[in-house]
């Protein structure tokens, strides 16, 4: 395991629950995040220049509400974040706060897929276009995915496939409901601005599109389906 004491937080045990684990096909596995899988989530987004951007993220942006409120602040260098997110992320892992699916090929982790109820992931509730869509009844009940990392080397090769319906299963699992997702409709920015997942992988797996989110460069969408 990597020493997790030079990043200020203490290492995670592995005695929390496992979680489920799939199996896709002969080449890929899953298993859920958790304290005895966070070493594998490391070890994939320290993977520097084939992680694409998880290296300094380490999927933290959707667990922050706001960056405008002084605690959110965010440090000045990518160096700096990284420290920060790392530590953060360790620490929601360490009290059950995270959620997401790890994809495996042959014991190494290749892929990520981050997932969790709406309170755990709140940011897109503070983004203007998405308040008119807000739910208001049954919000208690929705679920949100929100990104994925795939190793540049298994990329086009259905690791985030994988990894959105073991999300799915796993949703299902935890009782299900309303599940919303923000995939990019088009990019001319590359595939790291691609983290959301692509819109057409969602409707392989009955979503269907709610409306607009972000436009410019990169547009994005919100999709739906309930399970």
């Amino acid at each position: 395991m990597i020493d997790a004491h030079r990043y200020g937080f203490s290492p995670v045990r592995d005695n929390h629950e496992l979680g489920m684990s799939a199996q896709f096909t002969d080449e890929y596995s899953t298993k859920e995040l958790s304290r005895r899988t966070w070493p594998d989530f490391e070890k994939l987004f320290l993977k520097q220049g084939m992680a694409g951007d998880g290296w300094w993220c380490w999927c933290m942006h959707h667990h922050v509400s706001s960056y405008s409120l002084p605690e959110n602040q965010q440090p000045r260098t990518r160096a700096e974040r990284a420290a920060r997110n790392h530590r953060q992320k360790a620490e929601l892992v360490e009290r059950g706060g995270a959620h997401g699916i790890l994809v495996y090929s042959e014991g190494e982790p290749i892929g990520w897929c981050q997932y969790g109820p709406r309170a755990e992931l709140p940011r897109v509730d503070n983004t203007q276009k998405y308040r008119r869509l807000a739910l208001e009844d049954d919000a208690d009940k929705l679920w949100r995915i929100t990104c994925f990392v795939v190793d540049k080397q298994y990329r086009q090769r259905g690791v985030a496939s994988a990894a959105l319906k073991a999300a799915l299963e796993a949703i299902r699992k935890k009782g299900g409901g309303l599940v919303e997702a923000y995939p990019v409709s088009r990019t001319d920015q590359g595939s790291n601005y691609m983290y959301c997942g692509t819109v057409r992988m969602f409707e392989k797996v009955g979503f269907k599109t709610v409306a607009p989110l972000a436009t410019g460069r990169t547009a994005t969408v919100v999709m739906r389906r309930t399970i």
